[in-house]
């Protein structure tokens, strides 16, 4: 099998087919297999699988170092992550089942450079990141920047958001796969404050979405992208906030959680009628599903590790 070219040379690994189906189920990041630690946030996280129900858990990852921010390929049978499996802190492809994993940064051991939070373009061959490789004083604030690269890999391929040169937090491609829509702050007057953006990759156009003044975070996009859910703290929420959910339509709001925990994180069912999230309602970080009335959340993870991360399959 051939090499695929980029700009910045061949790559060193073949791109090769997954060798696994179309997968179902909610992909989330553990440290369940190591002796609790709450106070230290950067122990061994791993990558498992779980369904809906909360059967058939799966441990995806098995080493000795972090595996982080899994995130779906639109068919389903592929997994983007962050690894520090070669040293550095990479972003990889690998197949549902943990096999094939491929290295699309290849940054050297001792590199400074941090990618992290992948997140698969569901239309096109891209994978959204945030980068820290960009950086300069000249930009203040804008420590983590967020961009681009193709599936293929190849750090010289990586294209930054140029437009908006303030800290970003959390993103998610809309379902079209024509913008990035992205939290931040850094340039509101209030040091709490984080909006939501959305920024057009083809006209390289930002447009703020939310002005509140609050923390709005984690946004997703339903599947048929007529909904955003997020995360917000404002006023009438409780130690942490709630999963909101708008209506881009209507531009009516709701809180779907509503709940005096922590509540953040939300990922889609496939078919728009349910929505994973985290929450620390119960003492610790869990993943929870919940239907999109708000009714009926069940905790899907139950264990005393911290559960994070939540990514729901697309397969139906």
């Amino acid at each position: 099998m051939s090499l695929r070219e980029s700009s910045g040379g061949f790559l060193s690994d073949p791109i090769r087919e997954p060798s696994t189906e179309p997968t179902t189920g909610i992909l989330f990041m553990t440290t369940r297999h190591v002796e609790r630690d709450p106070t230290n946030f950067h122990q061994n996280w791993e990558i498992y699988l779980v369904q809906p129900d909360g059967t058939d858990l799966t441990r995806i990852t098995d080493n000795t170092v972090v595996d982080a921010s899994p995130t779906w390929s639109p068919d389903g049978r592929q997994i983007a992550y962050r690894s520090r499996r070669d040293g550095s802190a990479d972003l990889f492809i690998m197949d549902t089942d943990g096999t094939n994993s491929r290295n699309l940064i290849k940054d050297p051991v001792d590199s400074i450079f941090d990618d992290f939070y992948p997140r698969w373009n569901p239309e096109r061959d891209l994978i959204a990141m945030y980068t820290d490789r960009f950086y300069s004083p000249a930009v203040g604030c804008a420590w983590h920047r967020i961009a681009y690269m193709p599936v293929s890999g190849g750090k010289d391929n990586i294209v930054v958001l140029e437009a908006h040169l303030t800290e970003q937090e959390t993103l998610t491609w809309s379902p079209d796969g024509s913008s990035i829509v992205y939290s931040s702050r850094c340039n509101f007057g209030l040091e709490q404050s984080i909006e939501l953006f959305s920024w057009n990759i083809d006209t390289d156009e930002v447009t703020q979405l939310t002005n509140s003044g609050h923390v709005n975070s984690t946004p997703t996009y339903s599947p048929d992208g007529r909904f955003l859910a997020y995360h917000s703290s404002r006023e009438d929420t409780v130690d942490g906030g709630d999963v909101f959910v708008l209506d881009l339509e209507t531009g009516e709001e709701f809180n779907l959680t509503n709940h005096p925990g922590a509540d953040s994180q939300p990922t889609w069912s496939p078919d728009g009628s349910q929505i994973a999230f985290v929450s620390n309602r119960d003492g610790n970080d869990e993943v929870y599903v919940i239907n999109i009335d708000g009714t009926n959340a069940v905790n899907i993870t139950n264990h005393p590790a911290r559960d994070w991360e939540p990514a729901w399959s697309p397969v139906k």
